[in-house]
Protein backbone atom coordinates (compact mmCIF):
# COMPACT_ATOMS: atom_id res chain seq x y z
CA UNK A 1 0.00 0.00 0.00
CA UNK A 2 1.33 3.39 -1.14
CA UNK A 3 1.00 5.62 2.00
CA UNK A 4 1.73 9.13 0.27
CA UNK A 5 -0.30 8.14 -3.61
CA UNK A 6 -2.05 10.95 -3.83
CA UNK A 7 1.21 12.99 -3.16
CA UNK A 8 2.65 10.66 -5.05
CA UNK A 9 0.80 10.18 -8.76
CA UNK A 10 1.03 14.49 -8.44
CA UNK A 11 4.13 14.79 -8.29
CA UNK A 12 5.07 11.88 -11.25
CA UNK A 13 2.15 14.28 -13.27
CA UNK A 14 3.63 17.57 -12.89
CA UNK A 15 7.41 16.44 -13.79
CA UNK A 16 5.85 14.79 -16.94
CA UNK A 17 3.71 17.77 -17.84
CA UNK A 18 6.56 20.46 -16.30
CA UNK A 19 9.03 18.24 -19.63
CA UNK A 20 7.01 19.33 -21.97
CA UNK A 21 7.18 22.71 -20.58
CA UNK A 22 11.22 22.99 -20.38
CA UNK A 23 11.03 20.94 -23.85
CA UNK A 24 8.64 23.48 -25.69
CA UNK A 25 11.03 26.13 -24.81
CA UNK A 26 14.03 23.95 -25.71
CA UNK A 27 13.09 23.63 -29.32
CA UNK A 28 11.34 27.23 -29.24
CA UNK A 29 12.50 30.04 -27.45
CA UNK A 30 15.31 29.90 -25.69
CA UNK A 31 15.93 33.47 -23.79
CA UNK A 32 18.55 33.00 -20.86
CA UNK A 33 19.49 35.23 -17.84
CA UNK A 34 22.08 35.31 -15.57
CA UNK A 35 21.58 34.92 -11.71
CA UNK A 36 23.09 37.22 -9.05
CA UNK A 37 25.52 33.98 -8.18
CA UNK A 38 26.02 34.08 -11.79
CA UNK A 39 24.29 30.78 -12.28
CA UNK A 40 22.31 30.66 -15.56
CA UNK A 41 18.24 30.88 -15.93
CA UNK A 42 16.37 30.63 -18.85
CA UNK A 43 12.44 31.22 -19.34
CA UNK A 44 12.02 27.42 -19.10
CA UNK A 45 13.11 27.87 -15.68
CA UNK A 46 10.35 29.73 -14.89
CA UNK A 47 7.65 28.11 -17.03
CA UNK A 48 8.36 25.14 -15.07
CA UNK A 49 8.14 26.25 -12.00
CA UNK A 50 5.37 28.45 -11.88
CA UNK A 51 3.25 25.79 -13.23
CA UNK A 52 4.59 23.24 -11.00
CA UNK A 53 3.85 25.67 -7.79
CA UNK A 54 0.21 26.63 -8.94
CA UNK A 55 -0.59 22.86 -9.28
CA UNK A 56 1.04 22.00 -5.69
CA UNK A 57 -0.93 24.92 -4.20
CA UNK A 58 -4.10 23.90 -5.74
CA UNK A 59 -4.23 20.45 -4.23
CA UNK A 60 -2.25 21.05 -1.31
CA UNK A 61 -2.68 23.98 0.15
CA UNK A 62 -1.48 23.95 3.36
CA UNK A 63 1.91 22.41 2.55
CA UNK A 64 5.09 24.69 2.10
CA UNK A 65 6.51 24.51 -1.24
CA UNK A 66 10.84 25.24 -1.46
CA UNK A 67 11.41 26.07 -4.92
CA UNK A 68 14.71 27.24 -6.82
CA UNK A 69 13.72 30.14 -8.85
CA UNK A 70 12.80 33.69 -6.65
CA UNK A 71 13.55 36.23 -8.72
CA UNK A 72 10.92 37.66 -10.98
CA UNK A 73 12.95 40.61 -12.62
CA UNK A 74 13.46 38.81 -15.75
CA UNK A 75 9.48 38.43 -16.43
CA UNK A 76 8.68 41.06 -18.50
CA UNK A 77 5.84 41.47 -20.41
CA UNK A 78 7.30 40.43 -23.41
CA UNK A 79 8.19 37.13 -21.06
CA UNK A 80 5.14 37.02 -19.66
CA UNK A 81 3.36 36.64 -23.22
CA UNK A 82 6.25 33.67 -24.36
CA UNK A 83 5.40 31.85 -21.23
CA UNK A 84 1.54 32.09 -21.96
CA UNK A 85 1.54 30.47 -25.46
CA UNK A 86 3.74 28.21 -24.23
CA UNK A 87 0.79 27.16 -21.74
CA UNK A 88 -1.71 27.75 -24.39
CA UNK A 89 0.22 25.28 -26.78
CA UNK A 90 0.33 22.50 -24.03
CA UNK A 91 -3.61 23.35 -23.64
CA UNK A 92 -2.59 24.84 -20.17
CA UNK A 93 -5.53 26.67 -18.37
CA UNK A 94 -3.49 29.41 -16.42
CA UNK A 95 -5.33 33.18 -15.42
CA UNK A 96 -3.37 33.05 -12.16
CA UNK A 97 -0.64 36.45 -11.97
CA UNK A 98 2.42 34.40 -13.45
CA UNK A 99 5.41 36.72 -11.13
CA UNK A 100 2.78 36.27 -7.82
CA UNK A 101 2.82 32.22 -8.47
CA UNK A 102 6.85 31.63 -9.01
CA UNK A 103 7.93 33.38 -5.59
CA UNK A 104 4.37 31.99 -3.60
CA UNK A 105 5.76 29.59 -0.83
CA UNK A 106 2.91 29.13 1.21
CA UNK A 107 2.58 28.92 5.21
CA UNK A 108 5.64 27.64 7.14
CA UNK A 109 4.75 23.76 7.72
CA UNK A 110 6.57 20.43 8.16
CA UNK A 111 4.69 18.94 4.92
CA UNK A 112 7.41 20.72 2.16
CA UNK A 113 7.41 20.15 -1.50
CA UNK A 114 10.73 20.84 -3.00
CA UNK A 115 10.94 22.08 -6.67
CA UNK A 116 13.81 21.97 -8.83
CA UNK A 117 12.37 23.48 -12.25
CA UNK A 118 15.34 22.57 -14.89
CA UNK A 119 18.19 21.01 -12.74
CA UNK A 120 21.06 21.17 -15.40
CA UNK A 121 20.59 24.45 -17.04
CA UNK A 122 23.53 24.37 -18.94
CA UNK A 123 22.79 20.83 -20.20
CA UNK A 124 19.68 22.08 -20.70
CA UNK A 125 21.15 25.20 -22.97
CA UNK A 126 23.45 22.55 -24.63
CA UNK A 127 20.80 20.34 -25.66
CA UNK A 128 22.51 17.84 -23.12
CA UNK A 129 20.72 15.66 -19.89
CA UNK A 130 18.78 17.56 -17.58
CA UNK A 131 15.60 17.24 -15.41
CA UNK A 132 12.84 18.34 -13.51
CA UNK A 133 12.83 17.30 -9.84
CA UNK A 134 9.97 16.95 -6.77
CA UNK A 135 10.12 15.90 -3.85
CA UNK A 136 7.95 15.84 -0.66
CA UNK A 137 9.74 15.61 3.24
CA UNK A 138 7.59 15.53 6.23
CA UNK A 139 9.23 17.22 9.47
CA UNK A 140 12.58 17.19 7.46
CA UNK A 141 12.74 13.29 6.39
CA UNK A 142 12.25 12.72 2.39
CA UNK A 143 8.95 10.98 1.83
CA UNK A 144 7.89 10.95 -1.80
CA UNK A 145 10.07 11.93 -4.95
CA UNK A 146 9.61 12.25 -8.69
CA UNK A 147 12.14 13.11 -11.33
CA UNK A 148 11.52 13.19 -15.00
CA UNK A 149 14.92 13.32 -17.75
CA UNK A 150 13.68 14.24 -21.16
CA UNK A 151 15.64 12.25 -23.61
CA UNK A 152 17.05 9.94 -20.73
CA UNK A 153 19.63 7.87 -22.39
CA UNK A 154 18.84 9.55 -26.06
CA UNK A 155 15.63 7.79 -26.41
CA UNK A 156 11.94 9.30 -24.76
CA UNK A 157 11.06 10.84 -21.48
CA UNK A 158 12.16 8.47 -18.27
CA UNK A 159 10.54 9.50 -15.23
CA UNK A 160 11.73 8.11 -12.02
CA UNK A 161 9.52 7.39 -8.92
CA UNK A 162 10.24 6.50 -4.87
CA UNK A 163 8.26 6.50 -1.90
CA UNK A 164 9.97 6.18 1.22
CA UNK A 165 9.74 2.40 2.50
CA UNK A 166 7.92 1.76 -0.53
CA UNK A 167 11.04 1.32 -3.68
CA UNK A 168 12.30 3.23 -6.68
CA UNK A 169 10.37 2.32 -9.88
CA UNK A 170 10.64 4.00 -13.44
CA UNK A 171 8.68 4.62 -16.75
CA UNK A 172 10.45 4.73 -19.92
CA UNK A 173 8.44 6.56 -22.13
CA UNK A 174 4.45 5.70 -22.51
CA UNK A 175 5.56 2.44 -20.62
CA UNK A 176 3.86 1.44 -17.21
CA UNK A 177 6.21 1.89 -14.38
CA UNK A 178 8.79 -1.11 -12.86
CA UNK A 179 10.90 -1.34 -10.05
CA UNK A 180 14.26 -0.70 -10.23
CA UNK A 181 17.12 -2.04 -8.63
CA UNK A 182 21.10 -0.85 -7.73
CA UNK A 183 23.26 -3.01 -9.51
CA UNK A 184 25.50 -5.75 -7.55
CA UNK A 185 28.80 -4.91 -8.64
CA UNK A 186 31.37 -5.51 -6.12
CA UNK A 187 34.95 -4.37 -7.30
CA UNK A 188 35.91 -0.68 -7.62
CA UNK A 189 37.55 -0.78 -10.75
CA UNK A 190 34.89 -2.84 -12.78
CA UNK A 191 32.86 0.13 -11.62
CA UNK A 192 30.81 2.74 -14.00
CA UNK A 193 31.20 6.34 -12.12
CA UNK A 194 29.21 9.96 -13.13
CA UNK A 195 30.59 12.56 -12.97
CA UNK A 196 29.28 16.28 -13.20
CA UNK A 197 29.96 17.37 -16.91
CA UNK A 198 30.07 21.14 -15.83
CA UNK A 199 30.25 21.67 -12.10
CA UNK A 200 33.27 19.04 -11.09
CA UNK A 201 36.55 19.71 -9.41
CA UNK A 202 39.50 17.79 -10.28
CA UNK A 203 40.03 15.57 -7.08
CA UNK A 204 37.17 13.84 -7.92
CA UNK A 205 38.68 12.18 -11.37
CA UNK A 206 42.40 12.05 -9.79
CA UNK A 207 40.60 10.13 -6.85
CA UNK A 208 38.77 7.92 -9.40
CA UNK A 209 41.80 6.91 -11.54
CA UNK A 210 43.88 6.34 -8.35
CA UNK A 211 41.24 3.58 -7.66
CA UNK A 212 41.93 2.09 -11.32
CA UNK A 213 38.05 3.16 -12.90
CA UNK A 214 38.35 3.45 -16.40
CA UNK A 215 34.55 4.00 -17.37
CA UNK A 216 33.11 7.53 -16.58
CA UNK A 217 29.90 8.82 -17.64
CA UNK A 218 30.22 13.23 -17.58
CA UNK A 219 26.24 13.91 -17.38
CA UNK A 220 24.93 17.16 -16.10
CA UNK A 221 21.64 17.06 -13.70
CA UNK A 222 20.17 14.58 -10.83
CA UNK A 223 19.86 12.10 -13.81
CA UNK A 224 23.26 10.64 -12.40
CA UNK A 225 21.55 10.08 -9.24
CA UNK A 226 19.14 8.13 -11.47
CA UNK A 227 21.99 5.40 -13.63
CA UNK A 228 23.14 5.14 -10.01
CA UNK A 229 19.55 3.89 -8.93
CA UNK A 230 18.73 2.10 -12.12
CA UNK A 231 22.20 0.17 -12.25
CA UNK A 232 23.47 1.59 -15.30
CA UNK A 233 26.28 3.62 -13.21
CA UNK A 234 27.61 2.60 -9.74
CA UNK A 235 29.10 5.34 -8.15
CA UNK A 236 28.50 9.48 -8.52
CA UNK A 237 31.16 11.80 -6.91
CA UNK A 238 29.50 15.48 -6.37
CA UNK A 239 31.98 17.86 -5.66
CA UNK A 240 30.15 20.54 -2.92
CA UNK A 241 29.34 23.57 -1.75
CA UNK A 242 28.91 23.50 2.36
CA UNK A 243 27.43 27.33 2.23
CA UNK A 244 25.62 27.05 -0.95
CA UNK A 245 23.71 23.48 -1.60
CA UNK A 246 20.34 23.50 -1.80
CA UNK A 247 17.60 20.64 -1.03
CA UNK A 248 15.87 20.65 -4.11
CA UNK A 249 19.21 19.65 -5.62
CA UNK A 250 19.53 16.49 -3.66
CA UNK A 251 16.52 15.24 -1.46
CA UNK A 252 14.78 14.45 -5.27
CA UNK A 253 17.99 12.48 -6.19
CA UNK A 254 18.79 10.62 -2.80
CA UNK A 255 15.20 9.07 -1.56
CA UNK A 256 15.85 7.42 -5.26
CA UNK A 257 18.93 6.08 -4.47
CA UNK A 258 18.33 4.70 -0.95
CA UNK A 259 14.62 3.44 -2.43
CA UNK A 260 16.69 1.32 -5.03
CA UNK A 261 18.90 -0.11 -2.95
CA UNK A 262 21.98 1.93 -2.65
CA UNK A 263 23.95 4.49 -0.70
CA UNK A 264 24.41 8.05 -0.61
CA UNK A 265 26.65 10.14 1.98
CA UNK A 266 29.03 12.75 2.22
CA UNK A 267 32.51 12.36 1.37
CA UNK A 268 32.90 11.73 5.05
CA UNK A 269 30.53 9.16 5.10
CA UNK A 270 27.92 10.86 7.33
CA UNK A 271 24.09 10.94 5.89
CA UNK A 272 22.78 14.31 4.34
CA UNK A 273 20.00 16.19 6.47
CA UNK A 274 17.86 19.03 4.85
CA UNK A 275 16.57 22.15 7.07
CA UNK A 276 14.12 24.11 4.84
CA UNK A 277 15.92 25.06 1.56
CA UNK A 278 19.26 23.88 3.21
CA UNK A 279 21.02 20.48 2.10
CA UNK A 280 23.20 19.87 5.08
CA UNK A 281 27.33 17.89 4.68
CA UNK A 282 29.73 17.79 7.22
CA UNK A 283 32.22 18.08 4.23
CA UNK A 284 32.67 19.25 0.49
CA UNK A 285 31.19 16.27 -1.92
CA UNK A 286 28.81 13.58 -1.51
CA UNK A 287 28.80 9.58 -2.94
CA UNK A 288 26.27 7.89 -4.16
CA UNK A 289 26.66 4.25 -4.56
CA UNK A 290 25.27 1.10 -5.39
CA UNK A 291 26.16 -0.39 -1.73
CA UNK A 292 28.24 -2.75 -1.62
CA UNK A 293 31.08 -0.56 -2.70
CA UNK A 294 30.43 2.55 -0.20
CA UNK A 295 32.31 1.21 2.66
CA UNK A 296 35.43 0.68 0.12
CA UNK A 297 34.71 4.23 -1.32
CA UNK A 298 34.76 5.75 2.04
CA UNK A 299 38.38 3.81 3.22
CA UNK A 300 39.79 5.01 0.04
CA UNK A 301 39.20 8.45 0.28
CA UNK A 302 39.67 8.65 3.85
CA UNK A 303 43.51 7.71 3.01
CA UNK A 304 43.72 9.59 -0.38
CA UNK A 305 46.39 12.10 -1.15
CA UNK A 306 43.95 13.71 -3.45
CA UNK A 307 41.47 14.99 -1.06
CA UNK A 308 44.21 16.17 1.70
CA UNK A 309 44.63 19.30 -1.04
CA UNK A 310 41.92 19.86 -2.00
Amino acid sequence: MVEYFKELSLAIDLVRKASEITEWFRTKHSSSFIKKDDSPVTLADFASQIFIISEIKKNFPEDQIIAEEESSIFLNSNAEEILKRCYKSLQINFKKNLKEMLNYRGLSSNRQWTVDPIDGTKGFQKNLAYAVGIGLMIQSEPMVCAIGVPNYKNTSLTIFSAEKNNGAKVSYGVQNFTKIRVSDIRELKSSRMCYSLHYNKPWVLDFAHSLGITNFIPMDSMAKLCMVAEGSAEIYIKPMNIQHSFTWDFLPGELLVKEAGGMITDIKGNPIKYVNDKCKVTAPGLIASNGTIHKDLLTALKSNEVLKTS
